[in-house]
This record gives C-alpha cells, structure tokens and sequence, in this order.
C-alpha cells in the first residue's frame, strides 16, 4: 500500500541513522485500524537490539509500565532512583554505556502510556542526536498528552512525525478484492471505500462481511465515523448474552487481562466461561496473550464495548473489579479501578490509592503518585487523613503544580486532627511551594508558622524550614538574609539532639555563605570549616547533595568569589562527582551552571561551554535550575561575540527571574546588558544597568565585589559619562571592601578607577602599573585584557602609541586564543587605532567557540534543525555560524562530514 510507504521509509531512515550513531525518534500518528501496529511489527532486529512496549488504558496509571517494557534487558532496571529526575539521569547512564547492538525502542499505542513514561520519553528523545538509540512510537490522537509530547519533540527538532494517510480509492479496491477473494464492481468498491474512509481495519471487517453475504446497504448514508463504528458493531451482533457479558468485562479490565477475572466480573462459571472465551475467539474478537491471558484482536473492539455500555453498568463493573482484584491481590490494578469508578466515600478504595501513590512516590513515579495521592484525597472528601494530604500535596509539588500544593497542604497544616509534626511538615512544605509560584509573603508566614509549631516538639523540621526560608531570602534580598540564618543556626545548636549532625552542617554553611557575600570573611571560614568535616566522608557527601545549597556546593561557590580557583575546582570535582552519584540533579544543573562561570574567571572558554552543556543535559528535569543555567550562558555569549543569542537569553533570564524576584540571576544579566552598552558607545544604557546593579547589590547586602564584578566597568562609564562623583563613590567603597577581603580584583578594579579619575597623567599611569602588577597575582585573564585595553587605550590617545602597541597585541592574543572573540574583536580594533597590524589566522582554531561547535556537530552529520536543539541557539543562529565555518575552512558541508573538524 503505498500510503504506508513515506511512514515506512522515515522508520528506515531512521534506523540507518542511529545505526551510524545519530540517533532520533520517529513517531507514527492516525486513527485506530490505520495499520500502525503492522508497520511496527515490521521492526525486526537486523542487527538492533529491539525493546518493545505496549500501552494501554487500564495500565496507565502504572509507574513507567511502558518505558519499563522497552527497556527490558539493557540493564536500566538495575538502576534504581527514588526520584523522577535521578530515574531519568539512571536510564540515560545505562543508554550511554550500552556496548551491544544498536537500540531501537518500539512503543505501540503511546497515547495510552503512563504519565511518568511519557517524562522518560520526552527526556531520551531530547538526547538521541550523537546515540546509537532510535525511538519509534505508534500513537492516536487521544487521549492528548502524548502527542503534545510529541508536537513539542517536534517542533523543538528532537523528532520527526509521521501522520498515516487513509488508503486511496485505488488502493481500497485492491485491499477489498485480496480479502473477498475476487474483484468488486467498481460501483460497490467505491461505496465500501467511502464508507469506510479508507481506513484498512473497518476495509477488513467490511471485506469479511461481503464475504459472508451481508447487505451493506444500510450504511451507506452513514457518515463514515457512525458506518465504521457499526461495521465493527456487527461483529458482536448475534453473539450470546454470556459471551457478550464476558466481552463487556473484558473491555472494562483492559486490552489484555486474566481470563478467570473476566469470567468472574461477568459472573460466568468456569465451563460457560471457556465455552464463550472459545466463541469469541472463533469470532476473531479475542485471541491469545503471553502470560495465560487473552486481548483484544485490535484496541477498537475494546474501545467500542466500552464506550457503548451506560455509564451505570460501567461504573458498577469498575467498582467489582476493585474488589475482586484486590482479593486477588492486585493493589496497584484494583486502584486504577477505583478512580475510574469513583469510588467516593469508599474506605477500602482511598486506602488502596493511598498506598499504591505512596509507593509510586518512593519509586520516583511522581506523575502517577501525584494521579493517585490526589485522586484518593478527592475520594475521601471530608475524611481525608491529614497524613493523606501531606503525600499529596507533596507529590503535586514534585510535578511542578506548586499552586495546588499550597492550597492543599496549607488545609492540612489547619486540620484540627493533624498532630504537631504533621502540621508543621506542611506548612514547612506549603512554604516552599508558595516561593516556587513567587507568592513570597504567603510562603514567609508559612515557614514562620512551620518553625513556630516545630520548635520543640520537631526541631529537625523548624531547622529545614528556618534554613529554607534563609535560602529563599538570600536570592532575593542577598545578606539582609543573615538573621534567618542565624535565627537556623542557633536553634539547630540548642536543640542539636534532635538534629542530625547533616543538618547542622548545612545550616552553618549557609550562615557562612550568606555572611561572606556580604563581605565578612569569617563566613568564609564557616563555609570551609564545613566542607572539610565531610570531604573524606562518601556517605555524608550523597546526603549532603540533597538540595542545591549544601556544604559541598556552598564552598565551590565561596571559594570561585574568594579567588581561590585551585581549591574552588577541586571543591567542583568533589561535589559534581557526589551528585553524579547521587542522581541529585537539580543539584547537579545548578553546579554545572557555576562551574561554568568559574572557567570564564580563568580564561577557559571551552571548557565553560562544556560544562554549560552538562548542565543542559539534565536542565529539564530540574525546572528551577533554566534560569541559572541560561544565566552563565550570557557571560558566554557576550564574551564568544554571539550578541543576538546573548541578548535572547538575556530577555528569558530578566522574564523569570522577575517573576520571582530573583535578585541574584537579574544582577547577571544586568551586568552583561552594561558591559555590552558600555563597549557599543551607548553610554546612557550602561551607566543605567550599572546604576541598577548599584542600587540593588547595596540594598540586599551583596557587598563582595566579585559576586558580579562590574565595579570597574561602572566607574569607565561614569568617567567617560563625566559622572565624576559616582566613580569616585564606587572607587571608595572598593577599597573599604578590598582590605578586609582576600580577593585581588577589588584592588585591581579600585586601581583602574583612580587611573581613570586623576588629573595628573603620571598618576594614571602609576595606577595602571599597580593594576596590570596585581593581574599577575590572580589568574583571570580576560580581566587582565580588559585593563591591557583601557591602559592601551589610554596610552595612544597622549601620543605613546608605541607602547600601547606590544600590550594591545597581547591582550589580542589572549583572547583570540581562549575564543573570546568580543575582547578580541575590541583590542584588534584598538591596536589598528594605535597603527598596530592586525595578524590574520587562516588555520582551524580562527573559529569562535560557537562556529567550532556547530562545525563539530554538523560534521557528525546532524541536521541543522538538530544543532540548534543541541546548541539551545535558532536555525538562524546555526546556518549564520555554518557559512562562517564554510567561509574560514573554504569547506562545504559534505567535506566538513567526510573529513571532520577539529574542536
């Protein structure tokens, strides 16, 4: 049939290319009988590993029933995770290391998946462009959540989809005359085409019933969706009550189930039951399934049934397939059962969703266990238990529906029957939901009145929430945060008997923490001090990553303020590889955004990039850290010259953050948008984002300088603005702060702003030798070549362009070399003004990091579509940096791919 041919051929292509190693999902999407499960089953091995799943209805509330099929034998069920995100972080680790055969993973009827399948699916689809991993999925239209999924996939360029055309005319007629056996009149094959809208299951049943000598007539003024649904109707039609009683329980357990269940539902004996079981069998209704159970010969039969019978009867049969199969002992099936029932009121029905969505909590499955824990609450009504709510509203929490979270734990907090731990555990919960949805004076009362309830009776939970509400605090007012801190601090020493040493150490590291950006080096000894307890401790580490503001984590980024960057990357190596092992990855996302910034401070661009894409990798699993992430990336845009895609993450970042009041990612973006105006000529902008960053690191408390260290930039633009008395502010409060901190760029930035203030041209230039004398007492080169720049500068305009000359070339190539192509760019067009000669570079590295990148993966043979996924940049963005490549290389894109390019 060749309406079958373009899905066959995508599913081909998409075979050869993963196994080339340019993995990729394929999905085929049309209505039941269109022949999706034939085009599947055509997937045989030919040198794959094939891992096969099926969805359906009643096992959708199944924790990772699909992804769990699929995934048979490739050793990810080895791998246990007790959360969603470290479940996915598992799975990708097992892809990653599987040395076998290519993997094609085929998934029949998506629609019907389990939710927290989906979330697997969509994770590895994300990430299948460098793999030896296909996708190849079967879905309908309804229900929706499955192809929004796959809409998403791929629009994002993750994935192709394939819509299943209705067999033509032509096609039709042949169908109809290889099952009746002979050639319909053309009159008659046109009628049974258009009633049947060429969909090849309604062809099949049509074909068999002229066979058999059925009139059609009648149907033939239906519309094709009312003619369809009779053609499969009359299947049943002159079948015995028994076997149609057997039927109808069949389609309300599922596609496939226990014979002895269906016979018992229906109230069949064992004799009539085989004996009906055996007729629908011969009726090619039911046939045989693995495991001793039977299914549906196609999912349209079950379908049917179902919707067809009353609601009542519906309802009734759901209801005695909870209490049968909970007397077999299927606890997990019995609960779907009870939410298609509704079994409200129903004390046995609440209890068994309560502990099959407890369970799905503990395994990860926060989807299902967010379905069940919500549904067996609902259930309940006014008798729900406030330990019930508790699991619930944690569970909406971890699937991101924070808003119902706080309206849910915040009744289970005020239940009269909650005892103290409870009350305090949600509203300690309720206020950590209330900062996720920037309701801030709610989730502050919350915290309050969790701490205030827990004080003596539950210190280990008034300390989490005290230590929590000081977290939150210190992003939005910095170290005004410091009391909350400390209020964590000593409650966890008064009561340290009933707070774990784990707990006490993160609240000193955070009071630590939150003291140092507020310049008070005696925070950074706190922060050491607890960092080094546990350094040698494996245990103590996996604990320790469990939240994003750990002891581990809480040093690497002191440390990286502190300038101390040999022990701030040693302090990153021990925490990432913690998390790693842990599977912590919101933690995780977070530390590689900060790794990153830490190698854009040393000079390392690529390996900034890197890590920039390691904490992509894992980004959507843990939603809180996007904004982080495409923080770190501005300082690498701007720096790498990609303006357009610097200012659009710019505009994200300043989009959530605001939202949320997160001071401490605005201040970044503020900082790239000034520097940027600054060197673009556009004053008036830049002295706008500086005084912004002024104002706001003065209100909250951010006074180490290093934090986000636009100190100096400000001072140029006021200088050259003729804002003399803001510079001179700025250079006062630097030097202040520089001399009770250990950190070197103070200095060098208070130096710089007396260079550009004095009126006595010796005295500039005494400064300017005092800051390029500090540079080489830290390792941060583009600081360095930023000071080269203005000295340079500074020296060509009172006539010594000969000494500007040698620095300029130096700070060209500096930068040239680490790929910061806007120093670059900046110091060639200062050293031309000095008369200097610009070198031209023809070789491979004259590529920017972002031209290499690209050049890299289109080489793999990746579409552009897929770079731009990969790079998280447009297709614009792509194809701009692909002709530059195509330009510099004097390549086209077949000898980019048959020879490759070097990073």
């Amino acid at each position: 049939m060749r309406e079958r041919n373009v899905a066959a051929e995508a599913i081909r292509e998409r075979l050869a290319e993963a196994r080339a190693g340019r993995g990729g999902a394929v999905f085929v999407l049309g209505d039941a009988g269109m022949g999706k499960t034939w085009l599947l089953g055509g997937i045989a091995g030919a040198g794959f590993h094939v891992g096969r799943a099926h969805g359906s209805p009643i096992a959708s509330g199944v924790p990772f029933d699909v992804m769990a099929q699929a995934l048979t034998g490739l050793g990810v069920g080895d791998r246990p995770a007790d959360t969603m995100a470290g479940r996915c972080h598992r799975m990708w680790q097992a892809l990653g290391s599987w040395s076998g055969d290519p993997v094609v993973l085929v998934v029949d009827d998506l629609h019907w998946a389990d939710a927290d399948s989906l979330t697997l699916m969509a994770f590895l689809c994300r990430r299948l462009a460098a793999s030896r991993v296909a996708v190849v999925a079967a879905l309908r239209a309804w229900p929706p959540a499955a192809l929004d999924l796959v809409r998403d996939l791929e629009e994002s360029g993750c994935a192709r989809t394939v819509e299943l055309e209705p067999l033509g005319e032509r096609s039709s007629a042949a169908f109809l005359a290889r099952r009746t056996g002979r050639e319909l009149p053309a009159r008659m094959a046109h009628k049974v085409w258009a009633m049947c809208a060429g969909n090849p299951l309604l062809l099949d049943h049509a074909a068999r019933l002229l066979a058999d000598g059925v009139d059609l007539g009648s149907l033939e003024t239906r519309s094709p969706d009312l003619a369809g649904r009779e053609l499969l109707v009359r299947r049943f039609v002159g079948a015995a009550p028994e076997a149609m009683r057997c039927a109808r329980a069949g389609s309300v357990l599922g596609l496939s189930f226990d014979l002895g269940a269906a016979m018992e539902l229906a109230g069949l004996d064992t004799e009539a039951g085989d004996d009906t079981v055996a007729g629908l069998q011969r009726g090619r209704l039911l046939r045989e399934a693995p495991g001793g159970r039977v299914e549906f010969v196609h999912p349209l039969f079950q379908q049917i049934l179902y919707e067809e019978m009353p609601t009542s009867t519906r309802l009734r049969l759901h209801a005695r397939a909870f209490a049968l199969l909970m007397r077999r002992g299927s606890r997990a099936e019995a609960a779907e059962h009870a939410l298609r029932g509704n079994l409200a009121g129903d004390r046995h029905a609440v209890a068994a969703l309560e502990r099959v969505g407890r369970d799905a909590l503990a395994a990860g499955a926060t989807e299902t266990a967010a379905r069940y824990l919500a549904g067996a609450h609902r259930l309940a009504g006014d008798h729900a238990n406030p330990g019930l709510g508790l699991a619930a509203g944690q569970a909406l929490m971890a699937v991101g529906r924070a808003a119902e979270a706080v309206a849910l734990l915040g009744a289970v907090s005020r239940h009269p029957a909650a005892d103290v731990e409870t009350a305090a555990q949600a509203a300690w919960m309720a206020g950590r939901a209330g900062f996720l949805t920037g309701n801030h004076r709610q989730a502050e009362r919350d915290l309050d009145r969790a701490a205030g309830l827990a004080a003596e009776r539950a210190p280990s939970i008034a300390v989490e929430a005290l230590l929590d509400h000081a977290n939150f605090q210190h992003l939005i007012h910095g170290s005004r945060a410091l009391p909350f801190a400390a209020r964590a601090r000593d409650h966890a020493r008064e009561h340290a008997a009933g707070v774990g040493a784990a707990l006490r150490r993160k609240v000193a590291s955070a009071h630590g923490y939150i003291a140092y950006i507020g310049a008070d080096l005696a925070g950074l000894d706190e922060v050491v001090r607890a960092a080094r307890e546990i350094e040698d401790d494996p245990e103590a580490q996996l604990t320790d990553v469990q939240g994003t503001w750990g002891a581990l984590s809480n040093h690497a980024f002191a440390a990286k303020w502190a300038e101390r960057f040999d022990e701030c990357e040693q302090a990153f190596t021990r925490v990432i590889a913690a998390a790693e092992r842990a599977g912590a990855i919101g933690t995780l996302s977070m530390l590689y955004a900060s790794h990153a910034e830490l190698m854009v401070r040393v000079g390392r661009l690529r390996e900034a990039f890197a890590s920039v894409e390691q904490a992509r990798a894992v980004k959507d699993l843990a939603p809180i850290s996007e904004r982080y992430v495409a923080a770190a990336q501005t300082w690498l845009l701007l720096l790498s010259g990609e303006l357009e895609e610097c200012e659009r993450r710019c505009s994200q970042v300043e989009h959530s953050a605001s939202n949320l009041s997160d001071v401490g990612t605005l201040i970044v973006v503020w900082y790239v948008r000034g520097r940027r105006a600054l060197h673009e000529g556009d004053l008036a902008t830049a002295c706008a984002q500086f005084d912004l960053l002024d104002e706001t690191t003065q209100r909250v408390g951010i006074f180490e300088p290093c934090l986000v260290p636009f100190a100096r930039d400000a001072a140029v633009a006021y200088t050259r603005i003729g804002r003399r008395e803001s510079a001179e502010r700025l250079v006062a409060r630097l030097e202040a702060v520089s001399a009770r901190l250990p950190c070197v760029w103070p200095r060098i930035a208070a130096a710089t702003g007396r260079a550009l203030l004095a009126d006595d041209p010796s005295e500039t230039e005494a400064e300017f030798a005092t800051a390029l004398a500090l540079h080489d007492t830290t390792d941060q080169p583009f600081e360095k070549v930023e000071t080269q720049l203005l000295f340079g500068a500074w020296l060509r305009r009172t006539g010594r362009p000969a000494r500007a000359r040698p620095m300029l070339a130096n700070a060209a190539t500096t930068a040239a070399q680490a790929g910061a192509r806007w120093l670059a760019e900046r110091a060639h067009e200062e050293l031309r003004r000095a008369d200097g000669r610009r070198r031209r570079m023809t070789d491979p590295q004259s590529l920017t990091p972002a031209e290499t990148r690209t050049a890299a993966l289109a080489a793999q043979g990746l579409t552009n579509a897929e770079i731009a996924e990969r790079l998280s940049i447009t297709v614009r963005t792509v194809e701009t940096h692909l002709s530059r490549v195509y330009t510099k290389l004097r390549m086209s894109r077949r000898d980019l791919i048959l020879r490759g390019v070097t990073p």
